[in-house]
């Protein structure tokens, strides 16, 4: 059976992890759901130590956009749905590390936040301070050439994000209708 994902836009995910040089550095995924953005940062990037997912799975209720008029949501990402995966990325099992957990508690846990991250994968919560709060945290880890791309990005504020990065010497790349690239090139 095929990965899935649940967005638009892989393409550009591919393209901009095409033969991109982690050089021995981590890349990550927040929001790793089925598996397929992970799957194409794996497939396209070279010289990653490991790929990590983030992602708590489980009968989850919270509000996934800043304007969404229903407030908080049920979402239904059960363990069966983990489950899949893990057995989906076993031609990766070398390279790939599933943080089953919330991004709040990953950022929190010493296995993870003494990293450096070459390549990450935004995806997961789309609320602007959720957004902010993981960029925030992987830009404090980032190593000289990095590169960060956010989906769903027009559903947030991204240019409150993508100014407070330019703190940290990232800048937007390129942009598509669901996906933005931003880079820091020292």
């Amino acid at each position: 059976m095929a990965i899935e994902g649940d967005s638009n836009e892989y393409d550009l995910l591919a393209k901009w992890a095409k033969d991109f040089d982690c050089q021995g550095y981590k890349t990550c995924e927040i929001g790793v759901r089925k598996g397929l953005g992970s799957k194409t940062i794996m497939d396209n990037c070279k010289n990653y130590f490991m790929h990590v997912g983030i992602d708590p799975y489980g009968d989850l209720v919270y509000q996934h956009f800043d304007q969404d008029a229903r407030g908080p949501v049920r979402y239904n990402y059960d363990d069966k749905m983990r489950d899949e995966l893990l057995k989906d990325m076993t031609p990766y099992q070398s390279k790939f590390h599933l943080a089953n957990m919330k991004d709040k508690e990953f950022f929190n846990d010493p296995n993870h936040a003494n990293s450096s991250y070459a390549f990450v994968h935004f995806d997961g919560p789309h609320m602007t301070r959720d957004v902010m709060t993981q960029a925030i945290w992987f830009a404090n880890r980032a190593p000289n050439h990095t590169r960060f791309v956010f989906d769903d990005y027009t559903k947030y504020g991204m240019d409150q994000v993508a100014f407070s990065l330019t703190y940290f010497d990232f800048k937007t790349i390129e942009a598509g209708e669901d996906k933005i690239c931003l880079e820091k090139k020292i």
